[in-house]
């Protein structure tokens, strides 16, 4: 009864596959791979041997993984294989790991010549080697199982089955997964009903990301302690934003996770305000006292009856036994005296008045006719374009104004024109040593700072700099009046490069507050797109790019043109 029925469906078959006789490793890769559609299925033990079971089967080189993939890179280097983004030029790349590979991106890779990787860890039996793919794998086993206790990776294809290069999982971790692999389809199905959901409530702020996920913003929830694909809500980073699995749960679990800062924030009661201590005086008012209290123990008491600026204190026998005072054992208690306060009845017939309406003070500006002394100003010891005139203390003639004659003195408006007509027309200053009239200096300033010629700029000390880059600037075309797009011809990987290049470029250049074409022209960046050089000397054939900007910036472009 234990024996395996070849008639049941694969999913059926995981039902009773616990229940089957023979290897257990053999047993769950025979039904996982039945699952996919495979013809062969290979267990290993982690992420690491999953590398190197891929760099056996492809051969050291680039990959081109999707954004909402979260590959373990330092793994996948250890094993030869490097991973890059999918916006790059698929030719030359040893395989493109995809999500939901579209059937577009299936001609893509056909085209570009490289095998199809399907990754199937959040939702297996895709069946996606029937559609085109080269492999499948699983990255871990937390949607297989349901949990994380049983970790395992696992690859799958067509054809014969390769010879294995890494180490598989243990026999234990293998019997867990039997045990909890028979929920598969279950779990599958209902984590499918509530992504739907999910979507519909979200509407476009969430992409599909397979079956069993939805994809996000980047920074839209944080990280959950949960693993990714497993019976709990989950969210993960990925570099194309935010990975979400309901798991089992409902859909307002799954939303409760976008709400994890908002509700941290608002789940503590905002403290209230602390009120505004008023200022101690009593501590301050003590301590004179006490050194008061000192200095008359020391004086005999002689000055027993003065307060702290030197006058008498009338009041001491009510307030001698104050706070922070001994009382004195020689002078007998005395009994406090009652005041009295004598209060005047208010007057019945008096008429409350209005308050006085408050004047509004308008400042009065008075402009006075006095005119000041001329007052030289200290002359700055400066070279430069601000040093001072020294002729300064010659009376400006040609801005003088007219002198206005007295009462008691005649009409001497006939002279007054006279020696203005001859100032006018002797434009010889005045002696130095008449300085009754006053002399307006701001237009003289004003005029002369007008005619002064600014000096020629000196050279830069090359001491003290460094190697300037000059500027990129593009080149126009005589035909076209240098209007051209140099990303015209580009090919629609070449344009997705260039674009990244653009977008690298002017957020340097933003960075630095310099011109973007200190860093690159368009053209060039164009140029380099069209070549997507791998090297540094690659890159040095290209036009535009010398040995100052290659060393300052070459490292950078080729990271943006890898993706």
């Amino acid at each position: 009864m234990t024996a395996s029925v070849p008639s049941l469906r694969p999913d059926a078959r995981l039902v009773r596959l616990h229940a089957e006789r023979g290897d257990p490793q053999a047993r769950l890769a025979g039904a996982l791979a039945d699952l996919e559609g495979a013809a062969w299925g290979v267990l290993l033990r982690d992420e690491a041997a999953l590398a190197r079971q891929l760099a056996a089967l492809l051969g050291a080189g680039t990959l081109r993984v999707d954004a909402r993939v979260r590959v373990n890179r330092d793994a996948l280097a250890a094993a030869g294989l490097a991973a890059a983004s999918v916006d790059g030029d698929w030719r030359g790349a040893r395989a493109a790991w995809l999500l939901e590979p579209s059937g577009a991106d299936l001609e893509r890779a056909r085209r570009a010549g490289v095998d199809v990787i399907v990754d199937g860890t959040l939702a297996p039996g895709g069946g996606w080697l029937t559609q085109g793919a080269a492999l499948v794998v699983y990255r871990d086993s937390v949607t297989v199982t349901g949990h994380a206790d049983a970790p395992l990776s696992a690859v799958f294809g067509a054809g014969r089955a390769p010879e294995v290069a890494a180490p598989a999982p243990s026999d234990l971790i293998v019997g867990l997964a039997l045990r909890d692999v028979a929920t598969l389809p279950l779990r599958l199905a209902r984590a499918a009903r509530t992504v739907t959901a999910l979507a519909d409530r979200l509407g476009g702020a969430a992409q599909g990301a397979g079956p069993t996920a939805l994809l996000l913003a980047p920074d839209a929830a944080p990280d959950s302690d949960a693993p990714l694909g497993g019976v709990v809500a989950s969210a993960r980073s990925v570099p194309g934003g935010v990975l979400l699995c309901p798991g089992l749960e409902e859909p307002d679990t799954a939303l409760a996770l976008l709400r994890q800062d908002e509700a941290a924030v608002t789940a503590r009661p905002a403290e209230p305000p602390r009120p505004a201590e008023g200022r101690r005086e009593e501590p301050r008012r003590e301590e004179p006292r006490r050194d008061d209290f000192r200095r008359d123990g020391r004086s005999g008491g002689r000055d027993f009856g003065r307060d702290r600026g030197g006058r008498d204190r009338r009041d001491f026998g009510r307030d001698g036994g104050g706070r922070g005072e001994r009382p004195d054992t020689a002078r007998p208690t005395q009994p406090d005296v009652p005041e009295r306060f004598t209060f005047d009845a208010p007057d019945a017939d008096a008429v409350p008045s209005a308050p006085a309406a408050e004047e509004t003070w308008e400042p009065e500006i008075v402009y006075s006719d006095i005119v000041q002394p001329q007052v030289k100003l200290p002359i700055p010891v400066s070279s430069g374009p601000d040093a001072p005139n020294l002729g300064d203390e010659l009376p400006d003639v040609l801005h003088q104004p007219e002198h206005v004659a007295a009462a008691d003195e005649p009409d001497t408006a006939e002279p007054a024109a006279a020696g203005h007509d001859t100032a006018e027309a002797s434009p010889a200053p005045a002696p130095a040593t008449d300085v009754s009239a006053p002399v307006e200096r701001r237009p003289e300033r004003g005029r002369r700072g007008r005619d002064r010629t600014p000096p020629a700029p000196t050279a830069p000390n090359a001491e003290g700099t460094a190697p300037l880059i000059a500027p990129d600037l593009p080149v126009p075309t005589p035909g076209d009046g240098g209007r051209d797009d140099p990303a015209a011809t580009l090919s629609g990987e070449q344009a997705a490069v260039y674009a990244r290049l653009r977008e690298w470029r002017n957020a340097e250049a933003k960075r630095q507050e310099i011109s973007r074409f200190i860093i690159a022209s368009n053209a060039t960046l164009a140029e380099i797109a069209r070549r997507v050089p791998y090297t540094e000397a690659d890159l040095k054939a290209v036009k535009g790019m010398g040995p100052e900007r290659l060393r300052k910036y070459g490292e950078k472009i080729l990271e943006v043109v890898r993706g």
